[in-house]
């Protein structure tokens, strides 16, 4: 709750200095590619994590999949036509897909190595998973 109150207090702030920045930056909620990803990455949150912390799940797998449809739905038309000019680059969608695939596989495999020799590994293998199915959805809608 935190981050999402983070978050809509985030906008608040860059909509009063810049208007209709808001509209742009909540833009993938009308994009249906990105509300896909984000229902698929929160649906597999909550079938690897459903079972073991229970309600906690949907709050993690909400979250999860709120970032990923904001992250996928960055080419919208409306989040593409800034009206301030930015100076920094503009980053792709295939290299943050990338960066996640590249950093959640060896987590994932150092949560199930974890989890193998009795160690708190459950956590850590979830975040890996999220990380690596973000990257990997990601990934497959940038090819298209």
């Amino acid at each position: 709750m935190i981050i999402i109150a983070a978050l809509v207090l985030r906008t608040a702030l860059t909509e009063l200095k810049h208007p209709g920045s808001a509209r742009r930056q909540w833009a993938f909620a009308t994009n249906p590619k990105a509300m896909a990803a984000g229902a698929t990455v929160a649906a597999a949150t909550v079938l690897i994590a459903g079972a073991s912390l229970g309600w906690a799940a949907a709050a993690w797998a909400l979250l999860i999949g709120a970032l990923t449809a904001f992250l996928t739905g960055r080419d919208t038309p409306a989040a593409a036509s800034p009206v301030v000019p930015n100076m920094e680059q503009p980053v792709s969608e295939r290299r943050v897909a990338c960066v996640m695939v590249a950093i959640g596989a060896p987590v994932t495999v150092a949560g199930v190595a974890m989890y193998f020799l009795r160690g708190p590994g459950f956590p850590l293998l979830v975040i890996g998973l999220a990380l690596l199915i973000t990257g990997l959805v990601m990934a497959a809608s940038a090819r298209r």
